[in-house]
C-alpha cells in the first residue's frame, strides 16, 4: 500500500498517537484535529518512507531513532503562535504591582537577585518582553542580578529564541521606542541586542518532568500562559505542584486569561487586578 495524498489517519492510529502525546508531554489532542494532525505528519511519513500512520507511531515509539524523531514530532503538533507584549493587562500588573513588591521584599531581606521563568516559552518573545519590562522599570539600576529563563519542550523553538531574530507580526504590540532601544535591524527583521541577552537564557525542558530545575535556586515569578488549555486537569495539577516547589514563598504565577486554578489546586491564592488575575503561592 502506498502513501496517498491527503491521507487521513484511522481512529486507532489517532488513539495511539493521542495517548502517546498525553503520556510524553501531557498534551490533549481533540478528535476534531485528526485532519490537521494528518496533514502535519504526512511530510514526515514521506521523508521516512513510511506508508501508514501506524508505521509512524511504531517508528516514533520503538525505533532506535525514535528520540530524534520525537523532537521533530513535537515541533509539528504544538502551537507556537506568540508575539511581544502579548496580553498587556497582565504585563501591566507585573510592571506596576509585582516588580515593586519584589524589590521591597528583596531589599528587606538583604537580597539583590530576581529570577523569573517563562514555562512554555515558545520562540522566546515572552522572555524578552519580561526582560524589557524589568530594565524599563527603573527599579534595578545598580548591582542587581536579574535573569529571565525560558523553558520549552520544542528544541526548534528554543533554537529560534536563542538566535533572537524576529520579523513582522512578532512586533504587532511592541512600542516603537522599545523596538529601537532593544533591537538591531537585520534586513526586514530585528535581532535582540546584548542588553536583553545578558539577562535571559533558554533551555529545553518538559513541564511534566521539572525535577532537573528543582535543585536550582528558587524562582520569584513563573509565567505559564496559554499552556494549561492543552492539558488535562490531572496534568495541570501535577505541573502546578512543581511550580509551587520552584517558587519562593509568596512567589507569583501568571496564567493565560482563560485559565484558572479554582478547581485544580489550593496551593495558590488568586488576586484580581484590572483585566487580569495573578496567583500568589500560599504561605
Amino acid at each position: 500500500m502506498s502513501l496517498r495524498e491527503n491521507q487521513i489517519m484511522q481512529p486507532e492510529e489517532f488513539r495511539l498517537l493521542r495517548e502517546f502525546v498525553a503520556a510524553e508531554f501531557g498534551l490533549l489532542m481533540d478528535e476534531g484535529r485528526v485532519a490537521y494532525l494528518s496533514s502535519r505528519l504526512l511530510p514526515r511519513l514521506r521523508e521516512l518512507h513510511l506508508e501508514t500512520f501506524m508505521d509512524y507511531y511504531t517508528h516514533l515509539k520503538f525505533s532506535p531513532r525514535g528520540g530524534e524523531e520525537l523532537r521533530q514530532f513535537i515541533s509539528l503538533v504544538t502551537n507556537n503562535e506568540t508575539y511581544f507584549f502579548r496580553e498587556d493587562a497582565q504585563l501591566q500588573v507585573l510592571a506596576g504591582h509585582v516588580i515593586p513588591l519584589l524589590k521591597v521584599r528583596k531589599q528587606r531581606d538583604g537580597e539583590r537577585k530576581i529570577r523569573i521563568y517563562s514555562a512554555g516559552c515558545s520562540s522566546g518573545e515572552e522572555v524578552y518582553t519580561i526582560a524589557m519590562i524589568l530594565l524599563e522599570s527603573g527599579h534595578f539600576l545598580w548591582e542587581w542580578d536579574l535573569m529571565v529563563s525560558g523553558i520549552d519542550v520544542d528544541p526548534l523553538m528554543i533554537k529560534r529564541a536563542q538566535e533572537g531574530v524576529y520579523c513582522g507580526r512578532a512586533f504587532q504590540s511592541t512600542p516603537q521606542q522599545l523596538l529601537d532601544k532593544y533591537f538591531s535591524r537585520v534586513g526586514d527583521c530585528y535581532r535582540v541586542k546584548n542588553s536583553l541577552r545578558a539577562i535571559t537564557s533558554f533551555q529545553q525542558g518538559n513541564l511534566l518532568t521539572l525535577d532537573p530545575f528543582l535543585g536550582k535556586e528558587p524562582v520569584d515569578v513563573i509565567f505559564c500562559r496559554n499552556v494549561f488549555i492543552y492539558f488535562s486537569d490531572d496534568t495541570t495539577r501535577k505541573v502546578v505542584e512543581s511550580f509551587a516547589n520552584l517558587l519562593e514563598p509568596d512567589g507569583y504565577l501568571f496564567l493565560g486569561h482563560s485559565e484558572s486554578l479554582s478547581r485544580i489546586s489550593s496551593l495558590f491564592q488568586p488576586s484580581r487586578h484590572p483585566g487580569a488575575i495573578v496567583y500568589s503561592k500560599r504561605g
